[in-house]
């Protein structure tokens, strides 16, 4: 019982690991105003999870493919849903339309909900690297790691 609880806690470091180093990834980015939106898409998809692979590959050596499948996929997943759900509510679209949020995220956000117009300056920026190419590479960056640290665990204990 010790010892799942352990693997519990080390699989939750890595993803306070992934999710510290995506917000410092956005925040940097941010702060100082860069907004060139496929350079800072494709730096939130690779920096954090490589970040989490290296944590993930020194010191969770001979975990099971659930762990390490879970390790990158949660969090994946977990932010492509935070982003599009707060686009969503931002918009003041149904999130049951998936075609219609996606669109006015891409459009950079033409109509935003009334009653918060201090996030009309900001928010379409914030999110304008947000595409179907970000959702389907994240998770195609997770599956990819996935694999890698499973094969790396396998000549690791070999």
């Amino acid at each position: 019982m010790k010892k799942r609880f352990i693997v519990f806690l080390r699989l939750c470091l890595g993803w306070l690991i992934i999710l510290f180093t995506y917000l410092l990834t956005y925040s940097v980015a941010f702060l100082i105003g860069w907004n060139v939106k496929h350079v800072l898409g494709i730096l939130l998809i690779i920096f954090p999870y490589t970040v989490g692979a290296l944590y993930y590959s020194a010191f969770c050596k001979g975990n099971s493919k659930t762990f390490y499948a879970l390790s990158f996929l949660v969090p994946c997943i977990a932010e492509k849903i935070s982003i599009y759900l707060t686009s969503a509510f931002i918009y003041d679209i149904n999130p049951l339309y998936i075609g219609s949020v996606m669109q006015r995220i891409v459009d950079e956000g033409s109509k935003i909900r009334s009653g918060i117009d201090g996030i009309l300056g900001y928010f379409p920026n914030a999110v304008s690297f947000f595409s179907w190419g970000y959702v389907l590479e994240g998770l195609l960056l997770s599956v990819i790691l996935t694999i890698f640290l499973i094969k790396y665990q396998r000549i690791v204990t070999d």
